[in-house]
């Protein structure tokens, strides 16, 4: 096998994969910059896989760790057909992931800034408390009798936090249109809980029911299977595994309360859990219920349905319902 430096940039790539007889098969590990470089290698290549990173962790050997190696490993399973690879997202759906992204970073950063202005307000014994997201919270601070030095900080503070407020509300929109716009999305949306930014979450990471055979395989992908140890006689399950789409799990777990107060049945069945196994096991037992009726609304394409006095109802709009 012959191992060759190339360095990671568009036009050397392609005087090197122009030098490669075709046809060829290609494997790249799953890094954070792998889009161009794989809608590159496909305008060449006959197949272009993305290898997960978490995955070859059990192939590799542990005391020794380079590029060079993980990318002889790489080839080598890659040519046994052992190789654990990933979905690689289409156009669309990578541009709605860092839609998404975005939002979700300027939601930490302006909560930074609020948890800061807080702690620093907190220690001049101006009072801190309520909403600091809302423009009139912030037009209550004052600063009339401290330093100019805490004034200018605070100043700067609100203004910040002004600021990504204001994108927050651009972005919303945004996402909004997105999700308004996918039929998939919208349907996604009929189900309690779920809103503008959760169905284009959700779907996005799903990208394509199809690729799930079964509930029990999209449920591992989403982190929402327990660890399963069996010997003998003996099984035990442990906690949630590790690997996993992790913001789908996260908005999974976020929404499922409201899921389960707008279901009478789910909301009995979560409180016998809750008394059972406790309320983390229940919340993550009623999220994978959630899951399961993401799962039939996308693989069926419909609005959600549920059951209520033996009458057949659906959550969506009518506006909605015929998308």
């Amino acid at each position: 096998m012959c191992k060759i430096q190339v360095l990671n940039k568009p036009e050397i790539l392609r005087k090197y994969f122009e030098q490669i007889p075709n046809p060829f098969v290609l494997a790249v590990e799953a890094t954070y910059n792998w889009y161009y470089f794989v809608d590159l290698a496909q305008e060449y290549a006959k197949e272009v896989f993305l290898a997960n990173s978490y995955e070859l962790k059990a192939f590799a050997k542990r005391h020794k760790k380079t590029d060079k190696i993980d990318a002889g490993l790489i080839a080598n399973i890659l040519q046994k057909g052992f190789l654990p690879v990933v979905a690689i997202a289409d156009q669309y759906t990578r541009q709605v992931r860092e839609l998404l992204r975005y939002r979700l970073r300027l939601v930490i950063d302006r909560s930074r800034n609020i948890s800061r202005l807080k702690a620093l307000l907190d220690k001049l014994g101006i009072n801190s408390n309520g909403d600091f997201t809302t423009d009139k919270r912030l037009r209550t601070i004052t600063m009339e009798k401290s330093p100019c030095v805490y004034t200018q900080i605070v100043k700067n503070y609100i203004k910040i936090i002004t600021e990504l407020t204001q994108k927050l509300k651009t972005i919303e929109k945004d996402i909004s249109a997105v999700s308004c716009s996918n039929h998939h999305m919208i349907n996604l949306m009929s189900i309690p809980g779920i809103g503008d930014f959760s169905a284009a979450l959700i779907k996005s990471e799903i990208i394509d029911i199809s690729r799930f055979a079964s509930f029990n395989r999209l449920c591992a992908y989403a982190g929402l299977s327990p660890r399963v140890s069996a010997s003998a006689n003996k099984t035990h399950h442990g906690p949630l595994n590790k690997n996993r789409r992790k913001n789908l799990q996260w908005i999974l777990l976020e929404n499922v309360h409201h899921f389960i107060k707008a279901i009478p049945e789910m909301q009995e069945k979560y409180e016998i859990l809750k008394q059972r196994k406790g309320h983390n096991t229940a919340k993550v037992a009623m999220a994978r219920e959630m899951l399961k009726i993401i799962y039939h609304v996308l693989k069926e394409q419909r609005p959600f349905y549920f059951s209520n006095k033996n009458q057949i109802q659906s959550v969506a709009s009518p506006a909605l319902s015929g998308v």
